[in-house]
């Protein structure tokens, strides 16, 4: 895999993973959990929860797919799979119908910040098929890049949390979530197809 050929792959799965962690829209549910903490709690929680999540990501990243393998799952499945996960999340974005978590200063905010609002279901199937899609080595190279740069860009914005939310409001981090589950459902239906489209190849070669 060339150079030209692997920065499009990274800069387009660490879009799609930093649409899925959703940190801005996250912003009002993170900012409730870490309310009542002092200022250095607060930078010590979104630290440790963002190393947890990058920890979480690599670790799927690197055996997800042997994982995988001992259930005989294929991609084609792990598409359509995450296609009807994204599609639970965008809904949940739009809708907000999934029940919230607590916060305890005990844990850092391991949970439910570092998961799963960052490390996530949406996020590590987006890895694993990120890992998927590219041939060995360059999936693994891809997948790690893009979890390490989505992840220091959400660690970006989660420091300035306070700042944030005053500068958007409650109004504007509502809307932009609103449109980022727009945005995940339509990747959600961009994955079914493939996946669909995916395990018809595998069948038809199954069957010459």
């Amino acid at each position: 895999m060339t150079l030209s050929e692997l920065l499009p792959a990274i800069a387009q799965v660490t879009l799609t993973l930093f649409i899925i962690i959703d940190p801005i829209g996250n912003l009002p549910v993170i900012s409730g959990l870490l309310h009542g903490f002092e200022p250095e709690q607060r930078r010590r929680s979104v630290d440790t929860a963002v190393l947890v999540s990058l920890g979480i990501l690599i670790a799927f990243a690197f055996l997800g797919t042997e994982l995988l393998g001992l259930f005989g799952v294929g991609t084609g499945e792990m598409l359509v799979a995450g296609g009807v996960l994204f599609t639970v999340i965008g809904m949940d974005m739009i809708f907000g119908f999934l029940p919230g978590g607590t916060c305890d200063p005990e844990t850092a905010c391991v949970v439910p910040v570092a998961t799963p609002l960052l490390a996530g279901p949406g996020a590590i199937t987006t890895v694993l098929l990120a890992v998927h899609r590219e041939p060995f080595p360059s999936g693994y190279l891809v997948a790690t890049v893009a979890v390490i740069i989505s992840l220091a860009a959400t660690w970006l914005i989660l420091r300035r949390i306070e700042e944030l939310m005053a500068l958007l409001g409650e109004r504007g981090t509502l809307i932009v979530g609103k449109l980022m589950g727009i945005v995940v459902m339509a990747i959600a239906v961009s994955f079914v197809v493939r996946g669909v489209l995916t395990i018809i190849e595998q069948t038809a070669a199954g069957v010459a």
